[in-house]
């Protein structure tokens, strides 16, 4: 009996919890195999234009038509980024894209902080009205705005310049919206905390609020970079003089209308895409960190 009893002990009520956990475990271990792939998938489907352009950037104009469906062209060559840097204003165009992306980067992110910190803690009568006012100019498309805009810079004498690109772009309200809405979640105390130790509204502002908000403002500022660098419609009224133009400009002369050199086209884009890779490869964790740390103070 005994022995009866020792013999099914191995193989008794404790093998099902085992069988269930290495089931549990297989499942978990497929899901997350699953999700993987599908992943990957995504990140190779949204990585292959990128891919393709790079690689059309290095082959002859001659072969980009001919050998437009194989990926590794025949043969590999640089005069499309030369006859760019060499035919072409290109660094006058990079130059004055940075100067409006700076101008704006600077703008927004002050103007959206103070005005962040106003609406999110700051009473003073008809707040949510002018909230809910500016909240709604979000749902207005930018292209609207272009006639009367142009009559408010050219009264300002603002058009051909560089403030007359950045400025309008600096006064969308998404960057207050977004710096709000982290505002909102940061606890009450640490500003009562503040202000017992007497921290003004610009002391808590800049000494409580900013260096807790480091991710959302980095998200801010990925988004404003990306949004001045490719902005194109309300530069090509703005500006119409060709030193003052920009890249998306640029790219477009570059295009032309008869004989298009589809080699140097790619080779621009290609240039001009390399700085909104490097300010995204360097501020992807204060995304990623101002994501979840957004999920933590809810």
């Amino acid at each position: 009996m005994s022995g009866g009893i020792r013999g099914r002990s191995p193989g008794g009520p404790a093998a099902p919890g085992r069988m269930r956990g290495r089931t549990r475990f297989g499942g978990v271990t497929s899901r997350r195999l699953g999700t993987t792939v599908l992943c990957t998938a995504f990140a190779l489907v949204w990585f292959f234009p990128v891919l393709w352009l790079l690689v059309r950037a290095f082959t002859p104009n001659i072969l980009i038509l001919r050998q437009a469906t194989r990926l590794i062209p025949s043969q590999v060559t640089l005069i499309n980024i030369r006859t760019v840097l060499d035919s072409w204003p290109f660094f006058t165009w990079l130059v004055n894209s940075f100067i409006v992306t700076a101008g704006a980067l600077v703008v927004t992110t002050v103007v959206s902080l103070l005005a962040a910190f106003s609406f999110s803690r700051l009473r003073w009568r008809g707040r949510d009205a002018v909230f809910l006012m500016f909240l709604s100019s979000m749902f207005v498309p930018w292209e609207i705005n272009a006639i009367p805009l142009y009559f408010v810079v050219n009264y300002l004498n603002l058009l051909n310049t560089h403030p007359g690109v950045f400025l309008p772009i600096s006064a969308m309200p998404i960057g207050m919206f977004l710096i709000r809405q982290f505002f909102v979640n940061i606890p009450q105390d640490l500003e009562d905390a503040a202000r017992m130790d007497g921290c003004r509204s610009f002391g808590v502002l800049f000494r409580i609020f900013v260096p807790m908000s480091l991710p959302a403002i980095g998200a801010l500022v990925i988004w404003v970079f990306i949004f001045a660098w490719n902005e194109f419609f309300w530069s090509l009224i703005s500006l119409q003089r060709s030193a003052m133009m920009t890249l998306p400009i640029g790219l477009r002369m570059i295009l032309g209308a008869h004989n298009i050199a589809f080699g140097n086209l790619f080779a621009a884009s290609f240039l001009a895409m390399i700085p909104s890779v490097l300010v995204f490869a360097l501020l992807r964790k204060q995304i990623i960190k101002g994501i979840s740390l957004s999920g933590a103070l809810k």
